[in-house]
């Protein structure tokens, strides 16, 4: 049964991202299955896009991209966004609140045309917190066409010793429950997060657990001698790699600090730090004392990931704001070992001293002494990725998650 199915998603490659992949990758594969598949999505470049005209654009075309329907809407930008916003959405209507987060991509002609839109749809897909804005569009839509409303929501938990914590907090906002209420199935990504939802009020039989994929050829079978060369490093110097948004939400600047005590006690290691800066990581390199130990990649293309994964010897991501953590199954797929942070989802996924390391959140010391053990324990250091890299294929291929979603969309419909 071929389906027509419209995915609502905040950005789309080539904006970095690990929803971003997803969608891409499932849009993709059911693509393949022979399902029209339509995407709409804002024409952001970058996260900091949404609320400053300051950074760069993709432009709004309508195209086809291997064999999915994209389009791209333009975004939409006041003097002092985020602060008016931001008292917009203090005022408790949760309708007016999901629209007006300080961090959304306000696009107004999409929510303009999830009212009118004259084409049919046999059900629409979105995610992800905390982007209400193309969510709320997504749901508007369904409702008005009497189509399955399906959601990924990507929910970030924090600490996961601290239900309090402000992560969660921000991601359980009762606007954005409000939306994940209306959807006729979520899918989450760990048993964790499942529970959290359920907890939180969703139907049980709602919720499917899903989980993430990883695909090998983009990941792996890289140049370790060039990645090594262009950072001048030793080939026998260990290197600590980090991936992500670097910010203080990913764990950038805490491992900045971690690696600052290893540096005081005379460790040579060297810290790679691949991804877009973010406010917060800027703010804390400015002043770092160790910036000479410190390679900084800025953005990676698919043949420099190759290489950055190839050439480290351990991964860290001690990250507050992961649903899953994609950049460990392609760490692991390169047998590499993760360290990472009791928090969201890289605490559920990571099995602690089995495939990597747990620490408790917000524990630099911690962290400091987990990167320390896997630097002077080479023999540790490679059983751990050796484990890590085991899971692969019995757990984390994508048409294994894939096949998850299609069924529960095929039932719905």
């Amino acid at each position: 049964m071929a389906l027509k199915l419209l995915n609502i998603i905040q950005r789309y490659p080539p904006a970095l991202g690990g929803s971003e992949i997803y969608f891409k990758k499932l849009s993709e594969f059911l693509a393949s299955k022979g399902h029209a598949v339509s995407v709409w999505t804002s024409n952001a470049n970058n996260l900091e896009s949404f609320w400053s005209i300051n950074h760069p654009l993709l432009p709004c075309t309508e195209e086809s991209i291997n064999s999915v329907k994209v389009r791209r809407f333009k975004l939409f930008h006041i003097p002092l966004q985020r602060l008016v916003l931001k008292i917009i959405s203090k005022i408790p209507i949760r309708t007016l609140q999901s629209l007006t987060f300080s961090h959304n991509p306000i696009m107004p002609e999409m929510l303009k045309l999830a009212s009118r839109c004259d084409e049919t749809f046999d059900a629409v897909h979105a995610g992800c917190f905390p982007y209400a804005y193309p969510i709320y569009a997504a749901m508007k839509l369904a409702k008005i066409k009497k189509i399955p409303f399906l959601l990924t929501p990507f929910l970030h938990l924090g600490n996961l010793d601290d239900p309090k914590n402000r992560i969660r907090k921000g991601y359980t906002h009762p606007a954005l429950l409000m939306l994940a209420k209306n959807a006729d199935a979520l899918f989450a990504q760990t048993e964790f997060e499942a529970q959290t939802l359920e907890d939180l009020g969703i139907q049980p039989k709602r919720i499917h657990l899903q989980g993430m994929g990883v695909d090998l050829q983009s990941c792996t079978k890289g140049n370790s001698a060039t990645a090594r060369k262009l950072w001048q490093s030793q080939p026998n110097e260990i290197v600590v790699g980090h991936l992500a948004n670097l910010s203080w939400d990913k764990g950038s600047t805490d491992l900045l600090s971690a690696m600052e005590i290893l540096w005081r006690r005379g460790s040579a290691a060297r810290l790679v730090l691949a991804g877009p800066a973010m406010p917060s990581f800027k703010k804390a390199f400015r002043s770092f004392p160790f910036k000479d130990k410190v390679i900084r990649t800025g953005p990676l293309s698919s043949e420099e990931k190759k290489d950055f994964f190839a050439s480290l010897d351990i991964f860290a991501l001690p990250s507050r704001s992961d649903s899953f953590g994609i950049v460990l199954l392609e760490a692991w797929a390169n047998g590499k070992p993760c360290v990472v942070y009791k928090a969201g989802g890289p605490g559920s996924l990571v099995k602690h001293a089995s495939d990597g390391l747990v620490v408790p959140c917000d524990d630099i010391n911690s962290l400091a002494t987990a990167l320390e053990k896997l630097i002077l324990d080479r023999r540790l250091s490679e059983q751990l990725g050796a484990a890590g890299n085991s899971r692969i294929v019995k757990e984390f291929l994508w048409e294994q998650k894939f096949h998850v979603f299609e069924s529960a969309l095929k039932s719905l419909v």
